[in-house]
């Protein structure tokens, strides 16, 4: 398996970047910021949550979801720029928080399974919402073009990896789980290779600082 110790240095040296602009940047990117060290801070306790306490990471997956689904509707409402899409945004959120609130306070050991429904449920809404942004600005040069890009081909990707994951636990193939960890590491390199590339973008051109 892929060393994915490389993979949180490579994430924590991104977040560094993006932090030391973080008072010099606009709301846009001070959400972006956010974001991706929320991203690094749970996947760092999720992956070490067995070995302090005992208590298997799908526990906080359920908070991974929350969180980036909150963030990146935060992210992308300040981009994008039609009534109608920053209406759909708005009801989407109202509507799918409280969805999930009402069915963890009616069953909160559901905290303690995994949830392929809520995974579906906090993703799908944001690869829409990426695709919106990329539409709205085809031929132009749009802001954050490149975190979205990223976004973009991520989710989709690990949305199609999941699914594979399942497929496999269904099938009992346990022999194909180490192949689909790795594609996912290999997908968030590509991720991050955006997110660089973006911050480069920022620092050479003060339009993109949103």
């Amino acid at each position: 398996m892929l060393n994915s110790n490389y993979l949180f240095l490579t994430s924590a040296f991104l977040c560094l970047l993006y932090f030391i602009g973080f008072f010099k940047n606009g709301k846009t990117y001070k959400i972006f910021t956010i974001y991706i060290v929320g991203v690094l801070l749970i996947d760092y306790v999720g992956s070490n949550l067995y070995r302090w306490f005992k208590i298997y990471n799908v526990f906080i997956s359920h908070f991974f979801d929350l969180f980036q689904f909150v963030l990146l509707s935060f992210f992308y409402s300040t981009l994008l720029n039609t009534k109608n899409q920053l209406k759909i945004l708005y009801v989407t959120f109202i509507v799918l928080l409280s969805f999930l609130s009402i069915r963890y306070l009616v069953n909160p050991n559901l905290f303690f399974e995994f949830s392929l429904l809520e995974s579906y449920l906090t993703t799908m809404p944001i690869i829409i919402y990426a695709t919106m942004h990329l539409y709205n600005n085809l031929g132009k040069k749009a802001p954050f073009y490149y975190a979205n890009l990223g976004l973009l081909f991520y989710l989709f990707s690990s949305t199609f990896l999941f699914l594979l994951y399942e497929l496999v636990a269904l099938l009992n193939a346990k022999e194909y789980y180490l192949i689909i960890v790795n594609i996912n590491i290999v997908l968030q390199y590509i991720k991050f290779g955006f997110f660089f590339y973006q911050l480069k973008i920022i620092y050479f051109n003060s339009n993109d600082r949103n």
